[in-house]
């Protein structure tokens, strides 16, 4: 119950503070946010923060659930890659873990401050996407999750990161931290690792996704302020 608990308590305050900043009319919230991030960004480096080196302990790992934690049954899941590409794709979760695997030690840093370094495994995007072939012109990926949410990254900082879709962290099947697939893009805020991935749609255009509709950096690299 204590992690069900603090992930509900996480929720409440996250719902706190974006009601009265939501309400801003964009070109202020825009300006609210990037003070704000810089000022994060300034204690991260007083607090130390950025001198983490090793692995966060499981039960200290940090996540924010906005709309809840969907749960996914591995037996019926299927991850579709369509859009813009050649070859459409429908994958079972058994398909995903016969692509390359991926086993990294990553850092995620939160827009908020906060630092988690796990291990995560996964499936290499650019396998997927070769197996799809994006056509001429699709610049972005956008990504769909089971909560509702969606964020979006320009292919080329995809290949920059060797970003992939994880099934693991830390060794376990984790429904908090997004399994059964958690998009992992590092040297991104932890807005862009989008949690309960079922759909990755190629696109053109640079797209915004939801948070970045709001006002959040689009690019998203960690230290970005606008």
């Amino acid at each position: 119950m204590g992690l069900l608990t603090s992930l509900l308590t996480n929720r409440i305050l996250l719902k706190a503070i974006c009601a009265p900043w939501i309400i801003l009319p964009y070109p202020m919230r825009k300006r609210v946010t990037t003070d704000g991030i810089r000022t994060l960004l300034y204690l991260k480096r007083v607090m130390g923060i950025y001198r983490q080196a090793g692995l966060t302990p499981p039960k200290k790992v940090f996540t924010l659930s906005f709309w809840g934690v969907p749960r996914l049954d591995p037996e019926r899941f299927s991850l579709t890659v369509d859009g813009q590409v050649a070859h459409p794709l429908s994958l079972s979760f058994d398909d995903l873990r016969s692509y390359p695997m991926v086993d990294r030690q990553v850092t995620l840093d939160c827009v908020g401050g906060l630092r988690n370094i796990m291990t995560m495994r996964g499936v290499s995007l650019a396998s997927l996407l070769e197996s799809a072939e994006p056509m001429p012109g699709a610049d972005t990926a956008v990504f769909h999750c089971a909560d509702g949410y969606f964020t979006t990254h320009p292919l080329a900082d995809l290949a920059e990161t060797e970003a992939f879709l994880a099934y693991k962290i830390n060794g376990q099947d984790t429904p908090v931290h997004g399994f059964l697939l958690r998009l992992v893009s590092p040297n991104k805020y932890g807005y862009k690792w989008a949690k309960w991935v079922v759909r990755m749609e190629l696109a053109s255009g640079s797209p915004l996704g939801y948070w970045e509709q709001r006002g959040l950096p689009d690019r998203a690299w960690v230290g970005d302020i606008r």
